[in-house]
């Protein structure tokens, strides 16, 4: 199309606010790249689609380079028919771009190891779903946790009543078990605690037992903690959504929070993208210098038990299980080794996947992908890659430090009929604790 032709009001503001999101890793990562190929065979949208090149990482980075080549680079400006630059006209356009950065990538840069220049495709294509989310093209999905997270305050719009109501139910099934009332089994709003902790929202709308084994946790090693009863949301879709106002709104929240109640240590359930957005990105998109310390519950847990702070006998998980690397918690924080340690202290018979770290394959729900639903077909296609995986281990039980792996595993092990089980360490380290 000819650079004359009128564009449409949102092609025009992507364009305009493309330029406001270039900064020194962005451009660094839009000029690297050579085209040698190296990217491809490490993505499992490629492996799982062959003969498909609409797929391959260079050629979705391709599509967001071209905008950039024809508006930003002095290349595209002087030869655009050399350089392959390119630019947006019509909503159509956009949709077709929306497509390909929301629905052909979980941003789990799986590709970006295995580039040779360091090219870093999920970081500009994030870029893009946020120009994209600016204008309003984005999956329903998308649109709809982005509103639920601004508005009550966390991604699935539990309401601090049903909140506050879970904690309880759970704190009092045990009383018993643990001998002391139920306000000091799990404490809310507790000021002055050395711990804080935050809790993924799935948690309470559909695994309330991990909060339990938590709290029986932190119990039975005499934590001094609390639960906030507002604020509580570590998770963080502007990671997905490449919001980054949204991404600086809750994690301020939470900041705020942990502040207000004077906690020392601000500890994080397990959850990969919840990780990343709290401790690794949030202090950025907040503009907030955080007066506390922060930590994965992995760190938490494997601390108690070599501080003899908790037994555990791991006889009591005597079943073979694997461990699946979260690509927000292993590639994109280098959290791999704490995790195995962990389990080797809590169960007898682990299995390692291969390959595994920081090379691991996606669970195929990642980078928001499990709120689009328009993309299921493709996205449990793409899931062969993980059910090839779990299979060769020969376990029945895949344990993950992250919510979201947890739903992206569940769906690829009941697509491809793997008869899997799938739970986390929070629940192994609380089975296997001895409570004298």
């Amino acid at each position: 199309m000819s650079e004359k032709q009128e564009r449409s009001h949102k092609a025009q503001k992507v364009l305009e606010r493309m330029g406001q999101k270039l900064n020194r890793q962005m451009v660094g990562s839009l000029v690297a790249c050579v085209h040698c190929g190296m990217c491809t065979e490490s993505c499992h949208y490629v492996l799982a689609n062959p003969g498909d090149p609409t797929y391959a990482p260079a050629y979705k980075a391709d599509r967001i380079r071209k905008l950039f080549k024809r508006h930003f680079d002095w290349t595209g400006r002087v030869f655009p028919w050399w350089v392959k630059a390119g630019s947006v006209f019509t909503d159509a356009d956009l949709e077709e771009l929306k497509d390909i950065v929301f629905g052909k990538c979980t941003n789990c840069r799986r590709c970006t190891m295995n580039c040779p220049m360091g090219v870093d495709l999920a970081t500009f294509n994030r870029m893009a779903r946020g120009l994209l989310v600016s204008v309003g093209v984005m999956p329903e999905g998308v649109a709809v946790v982005s509103k639920d997270q601004w508005e009550t305050g966390n991604q699935m719009g539990v309401l601090k009543e049903d909140y506050v109501e879970t904690l309880e139910w759970m704190a009092e099934e045990l009383e018993e078990e643990l001998g002391a009332p139920a306000a000091d089994i799990i404490p809310i709003d507790r000021p002055d605690c050395d711990v804080v902790y935050s809790i993924n929202p799935r948690e309470v709308k559909y695994d309330p037992r991990s909060i339990a084994d938590a709290a029986k946790i932190f119990h039975v090693a005499g934590e001094s903690w609390t639960m906030p009863s507002e604020g509580w949301d570590m998770t963080n879709f502007g990671l997905f959504s490449g919001d980054d106002a949204l991404g600086g709104s809750v994690s301020r929240r939470l900041y705020e929070k942990v502040s207000e109640l004077r906690g020392k240590r601000l500890v994080i359930s397990e959850c990969g993208h919840g990780y990343r957005s709290t401790r690794c990105e949030g202090p950025n998109w907040a503009q907030y210098d955080v007066p506390f310390e922060m930590e994965s519950s992995v760190i938490t847990m494997l601390r108690y038990i070599k501080d003899g702070r908790i037994k555990v006998d791991k006889t009591r998980n005597a079943q073979p299980v694997t461990y699946h690397d979260s690509c927000n918690f292993a590639r994109s924080c280098g959290m791999v080794e704490e995790p195995r340690e962990l389990l080797n202290l809590v169960c007898t018979d682990f299995r390692e996947m291969y390959p595994n770290r920081a090379e691991n394959y996606c669970c195929t729900g990642g980078g928001g992908a499990m709120s689009m639903s328009e993309y299921t077909p493709q996205r449990l296609k793409s899931g062969k890659v993980k059910a090839e995986q779990l299979k060769a281990t020969n376990t029945e039980v895949v344990i993950t430090s992250c919510h979201n792996c947890v739903d992206g595993l569940t769906d690829v092990i009941r697509h491809y009929e793997l008869g899997m089980e799938v739970t986390q360490l929070v629940n192994l380290v609380a089975n296997a604790m001895v409570i004298e």
